[in-house]
Order: structure tokens, then C-alpha cells, then sequence
């Protein structure tokens, strides 16, 4: 047992000197009187330097030393700000960017304005600091906002451009002033369609199904509001109504003749995600919930009936919307809604007549969206 213990402790103590030893750089420290080589930790939190050679570590204060090389990397000390930082110099011009280390780079500009950007980290406040410190080139604004991944490339393209700036006074964008006029307003539009579809039809515990075809318009509105953020024009909620009307069929797969034609009224709440948003075809996928009210008239072994059954439905959906010139928008959608029962009954005479229907419908409507 003791031996484990100290194989344990041994174990821990190698583990904590190999992650302390790997902050350690191979390099150089140059100060006013002499090059030093060694491995090199640079502390930013205490302002010190220290330098590990033959097993001796030394520290030197951030006013002792002039530059540092880690590798083949050499870093001169730049202040900004009162703080001082030993960096790389990546892009120079009116704007420069310099690497501090892997993960931190430095934007700094000729009119004193600089930040610190952590590439580690994904911000939604980068590009407006960066558009702080690039206030007077208004063109970049729209590479910023149109930038996900601010890496060193990235942040290299982005220096690189603001030194090719035609340089002025800020003035908005036309984009900036579109998304002004846009702010906090909700995206919504009412569409309706016509379509068709196909309604499955077994009847009590028997498998076998017939179809029945029908007609259907349907009305609706859709819409993505402003606190969906970035996914607004991506995400939309729907309310739709529809109506759909069948012909009178006979029906084989029942033991009794049965014959009816069905009408059915239905209310849907639902989501769908539209992609490609601002382009000209927009596909999208879809699921909504919703009541359905089956109005079947028909006959059973020669007895007639009108009655009325129901249940809730699960509806997902394909689709892709078409953006027209006048930017409003057409959309052809296919619609399957989830099996469901209408348990029914009617009375004949003294007796009560049992009808069980088995539903399953597929639906295709071409819509309108205004």
C-alpha cells in the first residue's frame, strides 16, 4: 500500500513539474548590458521575466529587459497604454497588428487606439472594438460584420485592409443604415395556397389501406421575430388553417360495404428553419402540431350517416420557398401528417353502428407568401 502511495505522489510531483516546465520557452533575453540564453516564461501578471539556465532560474523586471527571442521568433517591447508587451510584428502601416503569443494579438493604430484580441475566445464584441479602432475607414465595417472567425489570418486581412483605406469621417454604410431601419422589427408575412392530397384509409384493426384523394387551401402567417437575434430570417413560426374536400368513394378493404366522402378542417402551430436566407431559392424543414375536425357522409351496408370525428396531429414538412422579383415569395411544401384514429358510431334504428377510421395523409400546396 505504501508503495502505491508514493508511485501516486511520484506520479503527481513528474505531472506538475512537466506542466510547469512546458510554460518555459528555448530562448534568448537581451537587456541593456548582455544576451542571455536559457528557457524564457514571460509573466504578464506580475511584469517579470524569468530566465532558467543550469538549473538556476533568474527574473528580471519588464524594465530590464529590451527584447526576447522564443525560438526562432524575435520579440521587441512595445508599450500601449502604460503596459508594456514583448511581440511579434505581423502587419505594419497606419494600423499594426503584433502576436503576443498563440492565442493573443495585439490591434494597435497610429492614433493611440489599440486592443487586445483573444483568438482563443469567441466574442460578439470584437468587431464593434474593431471598428472603434478602425473608426475612420467606413468600408471595413462590412468586412467585420461579415467576419465569424476572427483567427490571425482573419485579423491580418482585416489590418491589411484598413492600411488600404480611403480614410474619412464616419458615415454608416448602406448596410448599417438597412439594418438600422430593420432593428427590432419583426419579419412576418400572411400566405395562402392550394394543394392536394392523399389520405390513407384502413378501418378497425385491419392493415390494409385504400386511398382517397382531396383537395386543400390553406391560409397562414408566418413570422420571425427580432429577439430570435441571428437566426431571425432562419427560424419562423407558423400559424396555418386548411381546409380539404374529397370525392365519394367505395371502399374494398372493410368487411361491411362502406362507402363515404370526408371533409376536413385542421389548425397547425408550428416552426420551421429556412436556409439560405438571403438567397433566391430557400429550402426549409418544418414540424408542426395541430387538431384536425373529420366530417365523413357516407353510407354503411346501405344505412346512411353524416358524422363528425377528430384528434391531434404531428405534421413535419419539406419544402423550398422561390424569392420573386417582387420580393415576395412562392413555395411549394410536402406535408405528411402522422397516423390518427376517428373513433366513430352512429345509431340505426335501436342499434349503434361502430366506425373506426385509421387516417394517413400526405399533402402537396404551392403557397403564396405576401
Amino acid at each position: 500500500m505504501k508503495k502505491k502511495i508514493l508511485l501516486l505522489v511520484f506520479a503527481m510531483m513528474f505531472i506538475a513539474t512537466t506542466a510547469i516546465a512546458q510554460n518555459y520557452s528555448k530562448g534568448t533575453i537581451t537587456t541593456n548590458t548582455e544576451t542571455i540564453k536559457g528557457r524564457v516564461l514571460i509573466d504578464y501578471q506580475t511584469e517579470k521575466i524569468s530566465l532558467k539556465k543550469d538549473l538556476k532560474v533568474s527574473t528580471y523586471s519588464f524594465d530590464q529587459v529590451n527584447s526576447i527571442t522564443l525560438g526562432n521568433t524575435s520579440l521587441s517591447k512595445k508599450e500601449f497604454d502604460g503596459t508594456s508587451y514583448y511581440v511579434s510584428n505581423i502587419t505594419s502601416g497606419k494600423g499594426n497588428l503584433y502576436k503576443v503569443n498563440t492565442s493573443q494579438y495585439l490591434v494597435a493604430v497610429e492614433n493611440g487606439k489599440n486592443a487586445i484580441i483573444n483568438t482563443d475566445t469567441k466574442s460578439s464584441k470584437t468587431p464593434g472594438t474593431l471598428a472603434v479602432i478602425f473608426e475612420d475607414c467606413n468600408s471595413i465595417r462590412d468586412v467585420l460584420n461579415n467576419e465569424d472567425n476572427f483567427n490571425e489570418a482573419a485579423l491580418q486581412k482585416i489590418v491589411t485592409t484598413y492600411n488600404s483605406c480611403s480614410y474619412g469621417t464616419f458615415t454608416p454604410t448602406e448596410k448599417e443604415i438597412k439594418n438600422a431601419n430593420d432593428h427590432n422589427t419583426d419579419q412576418a408575412s400572411f400566405y395562402a395556397g392550394i394543394g392536394g392530397g392523399l389520405n390513407n384509409i384502413s378501418f378497425f384493426d385491419n392493415s390494409s389501406t385504400e386511398s382517397i384523394a382531396s383537395g386543400q387551401l390553406q391560409i397562414g402567417v408566418i413570422a420571425s421575430p427580432s429577439f430570435f437575434g441571428k437566426i431571425q430570417g432562419n427560424l419562423f413560426v407558423t400559424l396555418e388553417g386548411s381546409a380539404s374536400f374529397s370525392g365519394e368513394k367505395d371502399f374494398g378493404n372493410t368487411a361491411d360495404t362502406t362507402s363515404f366522402r370526408v371533409n376536413s378542417y385542421r389548425a397547425f402551430l408550428g416552426l420551421e428553419y429556412l436556409f439560405n436566407k438571403t438567397g433566391k431559392i430557400k429550402p426549409f424543414v418544418g414540424v408542426s402540431v395541430g387538431v384536425t375536425s373529420d366530417s365523413f357522409d357516407g353510407e354503411v351496408n346501405g344505412f346512411s350517416f353524416d358524422i363528425t370525428g377528430g384528434n391531434t396531429i404531428v405534421v413535419p414538412k419539406i419544402g423550398a420557398r422561390l424569392r420573386l422579383p417582387n420580393e415576395k415569395h412562392i413555395g411549394l411544401t410536402l406535408s405528411y401528417l402522422s397516423e390518427y384514429e376517428n373513433n366513430l358510431s352512429f345509431p340505426v334504428n335501436d342499434t349503434v353502428i361502430p366506425l373506426i377510421v385509421n387516417n394517413q395523409n400526405y399533402t402537396l400546396s404551392l403557397n403564396y407568401y405576401f
